[in-house]
């Protein structure tokens, strides 16, 4: 088999039908194709002056050629063109000139006034006459094109170019040549990358893509209104833009599989549009071919030359009968062999007939037996037979090993294979679980559904744990999902994969975003129940119980974990690192959560991703933490797709949230407006305080920053509330100011006495700054003598707090307390690294706040709009500078950095306490991460 391919050809271009038994009608233009309207349509301008034009649409089949010339040929027709339409479909069986036999009587009626050499040349050919006077139809034929367009203009239109008999498409090419002088314009379709009539031709070219997602997105709501968001991405992913594709494989489907009722087929089935147009281009492939493109059709991600020429084995074949249908441009590959286009694994599978699916499916199943064969339950297992009994041992199987996408595609046909009821709910149930584990709650639900109404425990257990954990990613509802999420935690035998560790770390997640102590106290308490509770688990759900009072327990759990994972001696799956991340992330150690957190996302295998979304909202929210909002910004668009692709409410909520409080702290009010009303929104129709308090923040902010926010509501800060829960804690200067500015001293100092009470300060570092901050602003409120002493105490906190956002803030407000003491040195120095800093982080308003104070105390600074196309990431700083940062970051001591250069370690410190300002920074701890973001690795 060779290892490269053409594009497939012989098949016909496509166009998207007029109507269809369960679409709308077509649109009147077709989506996303305005600009190539326009380029034809500037054609038949030129045209009709009198300049003749003419312009050839060239696209893979179903891409919407035909579409394209239908709706410019509609619109030149309703304008007063004479429009003549010609195709090659089918016409080759009909003789020379075939493609204009269907318009005949009309050509003749035209024709009256030519010579007569010249009509009866015209009128022998369009009788099929076995031999005509080929010139002299081809200069009938022009002639009769512009004596017509005399009287008005004329657009022949020649669809499928490439299927046109000789004499036609000869007929075609002379046309074309000599355009110019007439009012006659030729709008052509033809396939990519085959020879057309136009080869040396004066024409103008338009080349049809695929649609991109937000226009493939548009067609489909245009056809299906009913989608579910999870059905639209699978057709859309299937059909990869191409138009005819999209509306063929969303009419395949039934009502209930559109709006998510029910799971999906795998592969989709191709449906009519595309059986039409392509359908006879596999069915004329030998029966070999046919057979190995029907079991390739099985995986979605293509089959490994080795596993591909077992399974030929198996099928009583060779490798080497994929040749024609890698001559024909379906399939590629080399070590593997996947189908060009994606929709073509529909297509395989849908004109493979029963028999070649029987023989695929056995031949896959009985190719994971032979594989997995020790893990699925001994030698015989390898054997296999026909049927869903084989498919059930080939799940089992993949399940031991891990392969869960294998198990989930196992159990799914060996449910729908399955002739007896309990058996079929069975599969679906374990299927479903499955899809749970693959990270596809969308399909676990409507899996989950098909297994309803049997009596068995076991599939009780099952369905109920799937439908409590999917629905929390899916349809978040906090009083539902706490009530199935509760009835989840079970004992007793569950089928296929045990998930409901994973529904007990959801519901103690659920006790965070309620501010409810309850779910996570069930969760502990099912967790103490059970014979060998996962310590990663235990350590996650009391870091949501009780952050504070737990601490201890908390630090000592994931001390314990991560010490043998950092020595290499352990190796937790992806699942439980997520559950560290967590933790460590709730009692404010960002560096082991961002560790733990990017080896969960690296570690997890590609099919075994229920982890995923919860680690990759944590890592945006760690991106905000740490301040690096430039990258939230360009990092979460993407992540939204894919969560509404996945239908994924709960998870995109809060990426908006992380995404929302980025803008916030850049004072981008006017990208931070819908995002706060949907945040908003989003907390008071499902109950979610959390988010509701993300989002009094943000506009906390954005107020403080001077930003009119859309969204409505007061900007008030938040609820008191440090103790239990994490946004407050982020907040609680916030808390502390807003209330000093509002007169509201009392409620300030109940919240430092609350602080002080639960010993906040020795919470985290973070939280140390925190509170020194906030008694320095009391402080500095009442006027009292020790507020010098008490700002110089957070200072110190913060060379060890790791949110460069609220160290900047610490030394906005120490500076401009100094100025008002009239100590003009350390005001400069104090309002200088916080300009620096907020600089580097793009927080505009209080970047500006800085340099108004500067001015104040004499310190002028290039100008806003200088400031703002500097690169703040990439700081100015000499080669002696540099050579004493890399050092430092190494770990080299004042001393030995001085010893090294020959300069006193005095020097050393002066030149770090200088860097330090213009790098963002506050400690020699972080050195190493300015200097990644200054692009040097040394």
């Amino acid at each position: 088999m060779t290892t490269t391919s053409p594009p497939y050809r012989g098949a016909r271009a496509g166009t998207a039908p007029r109507s269809s038994g369960s679409g709308s009608a077509r649109p009147a233009e077709p989506v996303g194709r305005g600009g190539d309207l326009d380029t034809c349509r500037r054609a038949l301008g030129r045209a009709a002056q009198g300049r003749g034009a003419a312009v050839v649409v060239r696209g893979e089949a179903g891409t919407g050629k035909s579409t394209l010339l239908g709706s410019v040929a509609d619109r030149a027709a309703g304008s007063g063109w004479r429009v003549l339409r010609v195709s090659g479909r089918d016409t080759r069986a009909r003789g020379a000139f075939g493609a204009f036999e269907p318009l005949a009587d009309e050509l003749l009626a035209l024709a009256v006034g030519l010579p007569d050499l010249l009509r009866t040349a015209l009128r022998r050919a369009l009788a099929g006459d076995a031999a005509p006077d080929a010139l002299s139809t081809y200069a009938a034929l022009r002639q009769v094109l512009a004596s017509a367009a005399q009287r008005g203009p004329v657009l022949l239109v020649v669809d499928d170019c490439h299927l046109l008999d000789t004499a036609s498409a000869r007929a075609v090419t002379f046309v074309t040549n000599r355009l110019p002088g007439t009012a006659v314009a030729v709008l052509a379709a033809t396939a990519d990358d085959v020879r057309d009539p136009f080869d040396g031709c004066e024409i103008t070219e338009v080349s049809l893509t695929g649609l991109d997602q937000h226009r493939a997105g548009r067609l489909l709501t245009a056809r299906h209104q009913d989608l579910a968001a999870v059905v639209r991405a699978a057709v859309i992913s299937a059909a990869q833009g191409n138009p005819l594709a999209l509306l063929s494989l969303s009419d395949a489907l039934t009502p209930a599989q559109r709006d998510g009722g029910t799971p999906l087929p795998d592969p989709l089935p191709a449906g009519p549009l595309l059986d039409g147009r392509l359908g006879g281009l596999f069915r004329s492939l030998p029966l070999p071919t046919r057979d190995l493109l029907a079991l390739l059709a099985l995986t979605e991600a293509g089959m490994s030359t080795v596993d591909l020429t077992h399974a030929a084995e198996r099928l009583g074949t060779g490798l080497d009968a994929l040749d024609p249908a890698e001559k024909a441009g379906l399939v590629r590959g080399d070590r593997t062999v996947r189908f060009t286009r994606r929709f073509f694994r529909a297509l395989a599978y849908s004109t493979a007939s029963p028999a070649a699916r029987r023989r695929a499916h056995t031949a896959w199943t009985n190719l994971g037996l032979a594989r997995w064969a020790s893990a699925g339950g001994g030698a015989h297992a390898a054997r296999g037979t026909d049927g869903d009994a084989s498919f059930d041992r080939f799940a089992r199987a993949a399940a031991a090993r891990g392969q869960w996408s294998a198990a989930l595609r196992a159990w799914q046909r060996a449910a729908d294979a399955g002739s007896d009821p309990a058996g079929r709910s069975r599969g679906y149930a374990a299927a479903a679980t499955m899809a749970l584990r693959c990270g596809r709650p969308g399909l676990a639900m409507a899996l989950s559904r098909q297994a309803q109404g049997a009596r068995e425990p076991a599939l009780a257990r099952t369905v109920s744990m799937v439908q409590a954990s999917a629905g929390f990613d899916t349809a978040f509802t906090a009083d539902t999902n706490r009530a199935s999420l509760s009835a989840a935690l079970t004992h007793g035998q569950v089928l296929g994969c045990d998930g409901r560790d994973w529904a007990a770390f959801q519901l103690a997640l659920l006790g965070s975003l309620t501010h409810r102590p309850g779910p996570a106290r069930q969760a502990l308490d099912w967790l103490g129940a059970q014979p060998v509770p996962s310590a990663a688990l235990r350590t996650a759900v009391l870091a949501h119980l009780d952050p504070v009072g737990r601490l201890h327990e908390i630090r000592s759990g994931l001390a314990e974990a991560t010490g043998p994972l950092a020595a290499g001696v352990a190796r937790s799956n992806a699942r439980e690192l997520t559950w560290l991340a967590d933790a460590a992330w709730r009692i404010d150690d960002l560096a082991l959560s961002e560790h733990l957190t990017a080896t969960a996302l690296r570690r997890g295998r590609p099919e075994d991703r229920t982890h995923l979304s919860h680690a990759s909202a944590l890592r945006v929210a760690l991106m905000v933490a740490a301040g690096r909002w430039s990258e939230v910004r360009a990092v979460v668009p993407a992540l939204l797709r894919e969560a509404e692709r996945e239908g994924l409410t709960r998870y995109g909520v809060s990426l908006k949230a992380q995404l929302l409080l980025a803008y916030a702290f850049q004072g981008r009010a006017e990208q931070a407006g819908e995002l706060l009303a949907d945040v908003r929104r989003w907390a008071r129709a499902y109950d979610s305080p959390h988010h509701g308090q993300i989002a009094s923040y943000a506009a906390y902010l954005l107020a403080e920053s001077g930003a009119v926010t859309a969204g409505g509501g007061s900007h008030a800060p938040l609820p008191p509330g440090p103790v239990s829960d994490v946004m407050a804690r982020h907040a609680y200067v916030d808390t502390v100011r807003a209330a000093l500015a509002r007169g509201r001293t009392a409620l300030a100092r109940a919240q430092a006495a609350r602080a002080s009470l639960h010993g906040l300060e020795g919470f985290s570092a973070d939280m140390r700054l925190a509170v020194r901050h906030a008694r320095a602003l009391l402080a500095a409120h009442d006027g009292r003598d020790d507020t010098g002493q008490l700002f110089r105490a957070a200072a110190e906190a913060a060379t060890a707090a790791s949110r460069p956002f609220a160290r900047g803030r610490l030394a906005l407000d120490h500076g401009m307390w100094l100025k008002r003491q009239r100590e003009m040195a350390g005001a400069r120095s104090q309002l200088r690294f916080a300009h620096d800093l907020f600089t580097r982080l793009g927080a505009a308003p209080w970047q500006e706040s800085a340099r108004a104070e500067l001015r104040a105390v004499g310190v002028r600074l290039p100008g806003p709009g200088s400031i703002a196309q500097a690169d703040p990431g990439r700081p100015a700083l000499t080669a002696h500078e540099l050579r004493i940062v890399r050092m430092a970051a190494r770990g080299l001591s004042n001393q030995e950095i001085a010893d090294q250069l020959a300069i006193s370690p005095r020097t050393v410190a002066s030149h770090l306490y200088k860097v330090f300002p213009r790098l963002g920074i506050s400690s020699r701890r972080e050195l190493d991460r300015a200097l990644q973001e200054l692009g040097d690795h040394t």
